[in-house]
């Protein structure tokens, strides 16, 4: 069935017209490369999931969410009193004891949800205009849910969005297009790895490189190695992965790690009829491998803009002539030379990233600063306890005190125990009215944050 809407016309500048079904399907690399969880951490995991709090921020009144659970009745107060429209919330019944089980395998599992997804299909049609299913990306369960519930989705085919998010996949696409990328190969056998580390090593003794498996996100999957020191070591861990994965096709992407002046993020929507839209052009707050935030607006110079714009344009064009469509969310970085590399990986999905792209439109042309720390408490962490704690030093966000720091998730907040303390993944933004300003209150909101 062919996408008639919209979805960044319908999340902007009409904002009545149509129905979303939300899921946050996190985790989808596992799904399309049926990756083993190995010995990956269920507390951790807990966590992770809750983070699809975050996806209301895109949500509008008529639309639904499909959530693991019910959020904090403080934190749904605080995104009305911020000015956000809250959807219908759905939560599939009988959740699994186990973390990993998607989200999506929840829904399917629900027979009583999926006949109501289809019955709010229905009615969207009859109210809006039309009624898409919007996961956070798209797998073969995505599909199912959108057959059995008669609902189309927003994005490509499962098998599509399979290809665009391998990490060779965007080196080929930067190389095909002609763009400037970091000096490196593709790898298909541990000694292959070897000569070209070595290589590398060999051309500059002070170079870092970087080893990437060919899918994974959140920083998992990349051996980053300071010259070659370790070399031998990281490809006996790597060896034994290959190993476990019983995947005898992988291959691995082997690149100089550069030392950046700036990490960079764009999104595009690629519409179903190939326009591009390019939007939220976003500097990148990296700890080594790992996202920890992103500075809005990006701070990069007028030449670097309308590079990045138009690198996004013919990659959007590249992609839809690849069968994709929906969001993408594209890395990329400014080298120490100043020149632009504009795809180190395409993200055929949304990320963390996507779902504050439009604040601008909600809080107007500021200064936002996103933030996020994993920290440990000994007492269990509530909204509210955080809220209360930013406002005694002056530093929560409302709309009575229009700068300060906002806490967009409630959810990830002592979402698990461990022998050590609560597990926290505290998702903060700092709104300020200048960068001076915006500098002050993140360096106050690490103190506060240190304090907890």
């Amino acid at each position: 069935m062919r996408q008639q809407l919209s979805l960044m016309d319908a999340l902007t500048d009409h904002r009545d017209q149509g129905r979303f079904i939300w899921i946050f399907n996190i985790g989808a690399e596992s799904v399309w490369h049926n990756i083993s969880k190995g010995v990956s951490d269920p507390q951790e995991q807990e966590v992770v999931n809750r983070i699809e709090e975050m996806n209301l921020l895109l949500c509008r009144k008529q639309d639904i969410m499909i959530l693991r659970k019910q959020p904090d009745p403080d934190y749904l107060d605080m995104l009305e009193n911020l000015g956000f429209e809250l959807p219908r919330i759905e939560i599939p019944q009988g959740e699994s004891d186990d973390p990993f089980v998607s989200i999506s395998q929840l829904i399917l599992q629900d027979e009583a949800l999926l006949e109501r997804l289809q019955m709010y299909g229905v009615q969207g049609r009859a109210l809006y205009g039309a009624t898409y299913l919007v996961p956070y990306a798209v797998t073969q369960w995505e599909e199912e849910i959108a057959h059995t519930c008669e609902v189309p989705y927003i994005g490509a085919p499962s098998e599509i969005c399979k290809m665009v998010n391998d990490k060779i996949f965007s080196r080929q696409a930067a190389i095909e297009l002609g763009f400037p990328v970091s000096s490196g190969t593709v790898c298909s056998t541990v000694e292959e790895i070897r000569r070209e580390c070595l290589a590398i090593g060999t051309a500059d003794a002070e170079a870092q490189i970087i080893i990437k498996e060919p899918y994974g996100a959140s920083g998992k999957g990349l051996y980053l190695l300071q010259g070659t020191q370790k070399l031998d070591a990281t490809l006996s861990v790597m060896s034994r992965f290959a190993r476990k994965q019983n995947n005898p096709d992988q291959a691995w992407l082997v690149e100089r790690w550069h030392k950046k002046q700036m990490d960079l993020n764009y999104q595009i929507y690629i519409h179903p009829d190939g326009d591009v839209e390019v939007f939220s052009l976003k500097r990148q707050v990296v700890d080594g491998t790992v996202y920890i935030g992103s500075y809005m607006p990006s701070g990069v110079t007028e030449e670097i803009r309308q590079q990045s714009r138009q690198y996004a344009m013919e990659l959007g064009h590249y992609l839809y002539e690849k069968q994709y469509r929906g969001i993408a969310s594209i890395d990329a970085f400014i080298d120490e030379s100043g020149e632009l590399i504009p795809v180190i990986e395409i993200n055929g999905r949304f990320t963390l990233s996507t779902y504050i792209s439009l604040l601008p439109q909600m809080f107007g042309l500021r200064i936002f600063r996103s933030r996020y720390f994993r920290h440990i408490t000994k007492e269990r962490l509530t909204y509210q306890t955080l809220c209360q704690k930013l406002e005694q030093h002056n530093l929560l966000y409302t709309s009575a005190h229009p700068f300060g720091v906002w806490v967009y998730t409630a959810g990830t907040l002592s979402a698990s125990k461990t022998t050590n303390g609560y597990n926290n993944r505290i998702f903060a933004i700092v709104i300020a009215d200048s960068t001076e300003e915006a500098q002050r209150l993140e360096e106050q909101l690490e103190r506060v944050i240190a304090e907890l």
